[in-house]
């Protein structure tokens, strides 16, 4: 990236997540990663990673690295990344929630992570800014504001509870045979050709996420240069929701939120994107980072929630081309607003460069972490 801001880039991931945000300091680029995509497409991720700038001995660094939670389209090539030697890849921290102590001695990607961070804590730094302990909200608080170093972004943590986290723990076993399963397919939802109803859509009631995996997602608020982006990996709305408000409380910020970027939560699933979210937080452009595989996200309850009280003005943004994503994008949202956004046809991937907008430093200098 050139200049002074931020770039927020949805990789090809298939059905996952693969984000990239890049914020430029002075001479350099602080670099975030959030998930890896299914093992399918680690090439797509080493192939925009080869991109990054290497040093003369031909190394590259990043930042930090979030692993939101063991869900196979989020994590499944986080052991490619990991044992890859080819990038000259090095890392400043990886967030990533295991059991303190392992049960299960498994081949599943959840376990196989978790060994090889604990096998290498040298080369691999686990957790470090948790001091190795598990990266979840405060239960006074509801978010954790860290600490960081002048230049560098600031980052909140929203999401997970320790209660959710517990939860998942409780079934871990279980939710790492599961990633050895093929992805059941859901059917997905026959695509109308004919005019949309929004408020019928927005106003249907669904059921919210309860899935475990999902519920330990880690969550962040970045902020850097008066730029903002809510990643929120699949993390249920009945924490976003309170951590957002504590949030805004404790910084004395007027609700809805507002920020740049959003990568909606769980693909654009009708059960995370909740009225009650959009009530609390709104952006100016909403990412959907799915092909629509295995579970035919996002759904169209989602987009009309988004398109009907995201706020205005507003893009929508698809990472992937196909059919769902043009009705969307041939679909008029101007009366409300707002505009959808495809790539181009062949290509994958949106990228959103945000030029600063700061007067003075947002760099939060002095942070505790209790527990």
């Amino acid at each position: 990236m050139t200049g002074s801001g931020l770039t927020f880039e949805a990789l090809g991931a298939g059905y996952g997540d693969t984000l990239l945000v890049s914020c430029a300091h002075g001479r350099g680029t602080w670099l975030l990663l959030v998930d890896t995509g299914p093992d399918e497409c680690w090439p797509t991720l080493k192939a925009r990673l080869e991109r990054l700038p290497a040093d003369a001995k031909g190394r590259r660094h990043i930042d930090l690295v979030v692993i939101s939670h063991i869900d196979h389209d989020h994590i499944g090539a986080a052991k490619a990344l990991f044992d890859d030697r080819t990038l000259g890849l090095s890392f400043g921290d990886i967030w990533f929630n295991a059991p303190p102590r392992l049960a299960t001695r498994g081949v599943a990607e959840g376990q196989t992570l978790a060994e090889l961070l604990g096998a290498q804590p040298a080369a691999l730094p686990w957790n470090r800014a948790w001091a190795g302990a598990p990266a979840v909200t405060l239960a006074d608080r509801l978010f954790v504001e860290l600490p960081s170093s002048a230049g560098q972004p600031r980052l909140t943590l929203l999401s997970p509870s320790a209660t959710k986290l517990d939860a998942l723990f409780k079934v871990w076993d279980k939710e790492l045979r599961a990633l050895a399963k093929p992805a059941k397919r859901r059917a997905a939802p026959a695509v109308s050709r004919g005019l949309l109803d929004l408020q019928a859509l927005a106003a249907k009631k669904t059921p919210l996420d309860r899935a475990p995996a999902n519920g330990s997602s880690i969550a962040l608020l970045l902020e850097h240069e008066g730029v903002s982006v809510l990643l929120t990996a699949d993390a249920h709305a009945t924490v976003l929701v309170p951590a957002l408000r504590a949030l805004a409380t404790h910084r004395g910020t007027a609700l809805p939120w507002k920020v740049d970027v959003f990568k909606l939560s769980h693909h654009g699933s009708r059960a995370n994107v909740t009225l009650d979210l959009l009530s609390t937080v709104q952006a100016q452009h909403y990412v959907v980072s799915t092909n629509g595989a295995i579970f035919g996200h996002p759904d169209d309850e989602a987009i009309a929630r988004t398109v009907l009280h995201g706020g205005t003005p507003q893009t929508i943004w698809f990472n992937y081309a196909n059919e769902h994503s043009a009705r969307w994008a041939a679909t008029s949202l101007q009366a409300w607003g707002s505009s959808a956004k495809e790539p181009v046809a062949g290509t994958t991937g949106v990228t959103l460069e945000i030029a600063r907008r700061a007067t003075e430093s947002q760099t939060l200098t002095s942070a505790s972490i209790s527990r």
